[in-house]
């Protein structure tokens, strides 16, 4: 390739050309419409011995390697995703024919579970060297499944033991056993969400957030499976079918979705709900907010003050509430499902996992099967990369914003980017540009900025480059730039 700009940092560049900075082939996947989020790696329901993709979780084990547990219609997938541009299938595990999956973790066990198979023990303590192993199954189905990981008990919903809320005691993890059971709405919980309270009027309870299907909102005392009680409830205007929802870390809201208002033509554009949850005798509907699209929404999760959507035909929706946590921003999302934005729930994203600590989410699709994103550019965690502009036979300055203070930051550019990913070995990152070329280096300063400046040769007017910049563990926004 061609260079576009003068190198006056030598050393850096020849750096480069050894392999100080060793770049390795990547990927380009540029289908899917997208706002400030990227496709790092996709794997299909074929791929997984399957015809479609349901719920999806996630396992880091004690080494810090990450893996994704993915549910299909007749199988489980057990994926790593430690690297994400290079997803490695360890085991698939079969199971009878079931639209639903759910799937939870405590300590080094996943349970998987649907409504039409019984739940699978599986033992992940040997994942790192590619074993999982089934080491029971119990006779137990669920729609869905949630687990308190604090309290040592899993929570069926909509479950073969009943149509309420079905405590499951973990003391023995490979033995699940029923410990006690409840059904408020005398109808049936749908899903849950169970967490213990430390202070305040609720200290040393457990507590239960049960979006209730066709009948209500309801939260639950579930500290004593015997004698569970319901401490709250609400029925919101427009209820059709209270889905699923998720709790902000302080919990002061609870964020809820209603699977059937869009479909059923409640509302024309997907609805999220907002609770304040403060008072667990009292939850109060404050506010809602959308995403414009006209899609069913599903499964959605909060972490660190974003809101992370799986809305079936628009794919995922991720939104920033930290500012305004009533009024939530759309900052980026993922449409997995380019086809249309109807509502329903035939196609399109089941769930988005946000939890993994390296900050990618996985996203299972019914039609498309897995998919592994990076959210970085969207929820701001990516330095910050700009430029004066780039005229031909003029000086430009690269700056980043950002970098740790007293890194070396290194800065790059492609003739094709945005839509690919090319390894940096040493910095253990990857960049979003196809066969990239060094431009130089800059030190960070106090401040985590850092600059550089270049020429830009007369002859290249014209010419469109895509420029990022990367320093060790970390890598900047992209910009894409026409040369003037």
């Amino acid at each position: 390739m061609k260079h576009w700009f003068n190198f006056v940092d030598s050393r850096a560049a020849a750096g480069f050309a050894l392999g100080l900075i060793a770049f390795a082939s990547g990927s380009a996947i540029a289908q899917y419409d997208a706002h400030n989020v990227r496709l790092m790696s996709q794997i299909t329901p074929q791929q997984m011995n399957a015809t479609g993709g349901n719920d999806c979780w996630g396992y880091t084990s004690p080494s810090g390697r990450e893996y994704a547990i993915v549910g299909t219609y007749e199988t489980t997938a057990f994926i790593e995703v430690t690297d994400p541009v290079n997803p490695v299938i360890l085991h698939i595990q079969p199971h009878a024919q079931s639209v639903t999956e759910d799937m939870k973790i405590y300590g080094h066990y996943a349970y998987c579970i649907g409504d039409y198979f019984n739940l699978q023990v599986f033992d992940l303590s040997q994942i790192d060297s590619g074993t999982v192993t089934m080491i029971n199954e119990r006779p137990y189905r669920s729609h869905n499944f949630a687990l308190n990981e604090e309290s040592g008990y899993a929570y069926m919903t909509a479950s073969s033991q009943g149509s309420g809320i079905v405590a499951l005691d973990l003391s023995d993890p490979t033995t699940p056993a029923v410990a006690g059971s409840t059904n408020p709405t005398g109808g049936h919980v749908h899903d849950a969400q169970v967490v213990n309270y430390h202070d305040g009027p609720y200290a040393g309870k457990e507590i239960a957030f049960c979006p209730s299907g066709y009948w209500r909102f309801d939260i639950i005392d579930v500290t004593d499976k015997s004698n569970m009680i319901l401490l709250g409830s609400d029925i919101y205007p427009g209820l059709n079918y209270c889905h699923q929802g998720w709790l902000s870390a302080d919990r002061h809201y609870f964020y809820l979705n209603d699977e059937l208002d869009e479909l059923n033509g409640y509302t024309p554009t997907t609805r999220t709900l907002v609770y304040d949850v403060s008072d667990l005798s009292n939850p109060t509907l404050v506010s809602t907010f959308t995403s414009g699209s006209t899609a069913t929404d599903h499964n959605l999760f909060w972490k660190d003050g974003f809101i992370y959507e799986a809305n079936y035909a628009s794919g995922m929706q991720l939104f920033d509430a930290r500012t305004d946590p009533e009024n939530p921003t759309r900052v980026g999302w993922f449409d997995s499902y380019p086809e249309n934005d109807a509502p329903g729930y035939g196609h399109g994203a089941w769930t988005a996992y946000p939890f993994f600590d390296s900050g990618i989410v996985i996203l299972d699709d019914r039609d498309r099967g897995l998919f592994i994103l990076d959210v970085s550019e969207a929820i701001g965690s990516r330095m910050a990369l700009t430029t004066t502009g780039l005229v031909g036979g003029q000086s430009t300055t690269l700056s980043v914003a950002g970098a740790t203070p007293g890194q070396r930051v290194y800065f790059a550019y492609s003739l094709v980017g945005g839509n690919t990913w090319t390894r940096v070995n040493a910095l253990d990152v990857y960049l979003n540009l196809a066969s990239p070329v060094l431009v130089g280096s800059s030190t960070a300063d106090g401040n985590g900025d850092a600059a550089l400046s270049r020429r830009v040769p007369p002859g290249a007017s014209g010419r469109t480059l895509w420029l990022q910049a990367a320093e060790l563990g970390n890598t900047s926004t992209v910009l894409e730039e026409t040369v003037r």
